[in-house]
């Protein structure tokens, strides 16, 4: 059974590569096993770089920082409070076991076999083999520990199915209908005097004044620069699973009550306003069709993990040493979390 969840868990694992460590001061220790302000950066880098690209500076930004920061310390902190309980139970993952899964990686995109590739990339990340290899070894040994988890949950009650599709019935609607009107402004007119902010000023003003009463109709031939513009944005009544609009505004219009407005929706090219008219629901599909009834199944299961590897974590930590240190090296926590 232990080397068939091992074989599972090569399925699993992610192909993560270390990033260089630019300092190693120590933010926590869980049993006796410290964990660095680096390997917080090697789990954030990625997430951090798109906050600090697509948010500018101000409160929202660090706020967010913050919680990024923050969920991955403790990701790690339950990381290590599985590898404990897996050492505890005496697990050991063989050698051959992690070239065996070193060498999936290389075969895999985007070395496609290229051992030597394969190698650059470990050296170009500041890492080496063997460090390679132990995170490795640690992913696998957590995935083997969360796979005995989830698989101890196998079964859901017809109560849990119930309650499942009473929370989620929404989901599982008949196709629904709405009359979809929209006015597009875009960010880069010809006027080159005109900047994206101006047009941002634009749209907001447009917003404002359909809250204010004026008719969206009316505002759309004014200043729509769609291809439904002189029809005051009306695109006719469209079905959710209609391909006549673009997919993300679809779901923003699906997600409207009948007449009601959009927030501005923008992308690279336009902001965008979006009323839904006359929305009709599709009826609710009933539990006992079968697609349905695998899809709650699903549901109610991932549900029932989820509460249970909740319930692990809160009896790890009862009985862990785990201790938080600021940024000048300062306990701040001790024991329990």
């Amino acid at each position: 059974m232990f080397r068939l969840l091992l074989s599972l868990s090569l399925v699993l694992s992610s192909t993560l590569f270390a990033q260089q460590k630019s300092f190693n001061s120590l933010v926590a220790v869980v049993n006796g096993q410290a964990i660095t302000e680096s390997e917080v950066k090697e789990v954030t880098n990625a997430t951090r770089n798109i906050i600090m690209l697509s948010l500018p500076e101000g409160p929202e930004r660090q706020e967010r920082l913050k919680s990024l920061r923050k969920n991955a310390l403790d990701s790690l902190i339950e990381r290590e409070l599985i590898l404990s309980e897996f050492i505890k139970m005496g697990g050991i993952i063989k050698d051959e076991i992690i070239d065996q899964d070193v060498q999936r990686i290389i075969d895999d995109e985007p070395f496609n076999g290229d051992r030597n590739k394969f190698l650059a990339q470990v050296k170009k990340a500041g890492t080496t083999m063997k460090r390679y290899k132990d995170q490795r070894r640690k992913i696998l040994s957590v995935e083997i520990m969360k796979s005995r988890q989830a698989k101890s949950i196998s079964v859901v009650t017809p109560q849990k199915m119930q309650e499942t599709y009473n929370k989620n019935k929404d989901r599982f609607r008949n196709e629904s209908f709405a009359r979809i009107k929209t006015i597009t402004i875009r960010k880069n007119p010809e006027d080159p005097t005109i900047t994206p902010e101006d047009r941002r000023k634009l749209v907001n003003s447009i917003r404002e004044k359909i809250e204010n009463g004026e008719d969206f109709s009316e505002l759309a031939k004014t200043h729509s620069e769609d291809s439904v513009a002189e029809e005051g944005g009306d695109r006719g009544v469209l079905s959710e699973n209609s391909i006549e609009l673009r997919r993300d505004l679809k779901a923003a219009a699906f997600s409207l009550k009948s007449n009601e407005v959009s927030e501005v929706l923008e992308d690279k090219y336009a902001f965008y306003l979006i009323k839904a008219e006359d929305k009709k629901l599709g009826s609710v599909k009933p539990l006992t069709d079968k697609t349905v009834k695998e899809d709650i199944n699903n549901l109610a299961l991932l549900d029932l993990r989820r509460s249970a590897y909740d319930r692990w974590m809160t009896k790890l930590k009862k009985t862990a040493s785990i201790r938080r240190f600021d940024s000048e090296g300062k306990l701040i926590t001790k024991s329990t979390d």
